[in-house]
């Protein structure tokens, strides 16, 4: 046998070697899921998996494919990924937004609801925002500052999800009596957080968020709220943290609240802006 050949033989036999060893090193994950309408009645739609514009390193070598674009049956899929993150969308439905899900480095079978879902995109839009402003009076209690209704879904809300809040106004004491104020941030019917504090006449500025920390008919979730007085005195709220009990598996309606002291019956809580997101 020539050299030369013998030299070719060996080097096609060891990349093909090397290749069964890379091959073998390989993990993909089968994701599997399952499509409803909002009447829990099985969708069939397209669905597509697009990789992020990172070139993934995976033990077969580099993942730089394009997007794959499957179709549910009976609302079922499945798919086999390489670990790695990606933004699944159904491009028949435009009304609802992408996601991104994390694929573990595993051989196995997933369900894509057991998996890491997010939504980290920046042009992602609010829940709500308040056209008009809002007044709560003090011969009123707890009263909404909102001037429309938020729910979500029942089931929608999943652990690490955020709700977030801004909101801005003013207090109004005619009295100059330094009335109480209180705002309540509720989920469902449940107080998330709450604090009471005595104000002045001025501006006001409320950040708030909520965590959801576990799911379930017994979901835990966690709020803290921070509200600073433009008045000169430099007096801000607490930032404590509070927690409470929420069923997720219920459509829950989120709210704020505010009431103040009364007093002479002109005393208000004037929300001038404000807009809750949930990424």
């Amino acid at each position: 046998m020539k050299p030369n050949l013998f030299k070719t033989i060996v080097r096609t036999t060891l990349l093909f070697q090397l290749a069964t060893f890379n091959l073998q090193l390989a993990t993909a994950a089968t994701i599997i899921g399952n499509l409803k309408d909002i009447s829990q009645q099985s969708l069939d739609t397209r669905i597509s998996f697009a990789p992020t514009n990172q070139v993934l390193v995976t033990g077969g070598g580099l993942s730089v494919g394009p997007p794959r674009i499957i179709d549910s049956v009976n609302g079922a899929f499945s798919i086999v990924l390489e670990a790695g993150d990606y933004s699944v969308s159904l491009p028949l439905l435009g009304w609802r937004k992408p996601f991104v899900i994390s694929v573990l480095n595993t051989n196995g079978t997933v369900n894509i609801t057991n998996l890491p879902i997010s939504y980290p995109f920046p042009d992602h839009h609010a829940l709500h925002v308040n056209a008009v402003a809002v007044s709560a009076w003090s011969t009123n209690v707890g009263t909404s500052l909102l001037d429309g209704t938020i729910t979500f879904a029942a089931a929608a809300l999943r652990p690490r999800n955020l709700i977030d809040l801004e909101a801005f106004g003013s207090f109004i004491d005619p009295g100059g009596n330094g009335p109480n104020v209180t705002f309540t941030l509720r989920l469902g019917g449940t107080t998330v957080v709450t604090h009471t504090s005595p104000i002045q006449p001025g501006n006001w500025h409320l950040s708030a968020l909520v965590t959801v920390r576990t799911a379930g008919a017994v979901g835990t979730v966690a709020g803290a709220m921070a509200l600073a007085q433009d008045n000169g005195s430099g007096s801000v709220f607490p930032f404590a943290t509070q927690t409470a009990v929420v069923d997720t598996t219920a459509a829950l309606n989120f709210d704020l609240l505010a009431s103040i002291q009364d007093f002479t019956g002109t005393e208000r809580v004037i929300c001038e802006q404000i807009f809750v997101r949930s990424p």
